[in-house]
């Protein structure tokens, strides 16, 4: 079974529509965004001798969204930055969208920046946002590799590598080999060069879009008081 609902939304399961519990509203208060909900197991609501009552509810919930509410800010860096136009400008919410800042490169064109995470997420998609001379050029991923420096970078192979174009600099979402970043917790970029070959890169946004995975499971909760939507 596998649908697309907002969380606040009703939602088919087993032949009948029901509101969602508000049992699932407190288990997962991330309200405003959507969810795939892709397994639920054994509802009975309307072919059990025991109605009205949850005997087990197991649900795994995955969502594609931005991974900004997922970074850990205490472990976060970018080597070669500017003192003046930092990381915070292009991927901290509020600050990216300000078209005024930006993240530059200081004494070089590269940039190094790892992104550890609080949870391990699946990554799906980045999108960067830069000048049409100046925006990355070459980007390289790695996944799960700490200690990086502009030293050792090379020496390891990049999960994935994306060529930019100074078309796909506008911010839109570029999907990865979504098979090498399963497991992530941390994300190293390394922005090797830029569209113009001159020693200043310039990134006004950087977005990371992936999944992340929660499990809960409730046993014999009392399910009266649900309001049933519709009969079948």
């Amino acid at each position: 079974m596998s649908f697309t609902r907002d969380l606040s939304s009703p939602f088919q399961l087993n032949h009948c529509l029901l509101p969602l519990p508000p049992l699932l509203l407190s288990l997962f208060p991330l309200s405003g965004k959507f969810f795939i909900i892709r397994h639920v197991c054994r509802i009975c609501h309307c072919n059990s001798k025991k109605p009205n009552t949850l005997i087990e509810f197991g649900v795994v919930i995955v969502s594609k969204v931005d991974l900004l509410d997922f970074v850990d800010w205490t472990g976060v860096e970018c080597l070669n930055q500017g003192t003046s136009h930092s990381l915070a400008n292009a991927l901290k919410q509020g600050y990216r969208e300000d078209d005024g800042l930006h993240l530059e490169s200081d004494a070089d064109e590269q940039l190094l920046i790892y992104i550890p995470f609080t949870q391990v997420v699946k990554l799906h998609s980045i999108a960067i946002k830069g000048p049409e001379e100046e925006g990355p050029k070459t980007v390289k991923l790695f996944s799960n590799k700490e200690h990086m420096g502009f030293s050792n970078v090379n020496d390891f192979p990049p999960s994935d590598t994306v060529v930019f174009s100074s078309d796909n600099l506008e911010g839109k979402p570029i999907v990865l080999k979504y098979v090498k970043f399963q497991n992530v917790r941390s994300l190293t970029i390394f922005i090797e060069d830029n569209q113009s070959g001159s020693e200043i890169t310039k990134v006004q946004k950087l977005v990371l879009y992936g999944s992340t995975w929660m499990r809960r499971e409730v046993e014999t909760t009392d399910m009266k008081g649900l309001k049933k939507v519709e009969d079948h």
